[in-house]
């Protein structure tokens, strides 16, 4: 499990292809978690779900922690609608408002 903070668009976690690249042969499987994006801090909680997760098996090859999938499926079907509309973390703000009134 390769967890780290940097990702490269079209490959996934730049320290996990050279991890992966380093064990090629192996039969080693390797998992990449992105965390912290944005600055986001990276809790206790979250790495032991992951951890769990990875033991269990039941991971995909390349996961982002934490992320509201819901949320940023929200504002990018919103831009392809209607293009740029404006900045984003404002409408981001006003989707999760959104969202937690949709569940709560």
């Amino acid at each position: 499990m390769v967890v780290e903070k940097s990702l490269a668009p079209g490959i996934g976690g730049t320290l996990a292809t050279d991890v992966r690249t380093a064990l090629a042969g192996s039969g080693i499987p390797i998992f990449t978690a992105i965390a912290g994006l944005g600055g986001r801090a990276i809790t206790k909680a979250s790495l032991l779900s992951l951890f769990k997760k990875a033991e269990a098996g039941t991971l995909d090859d390349l996961l982002f922690l934490d992320l509201n999938l819901p949320l940023i499926q929200r504002h990018l079907d919103r831009e392809k609608q209607q293009g740029r509309t404006g900045p984003t973390a404002e409408n981001l703000l006003s989707d999760i408002r959104a969202l937690a009134a949709q569940i709560g």
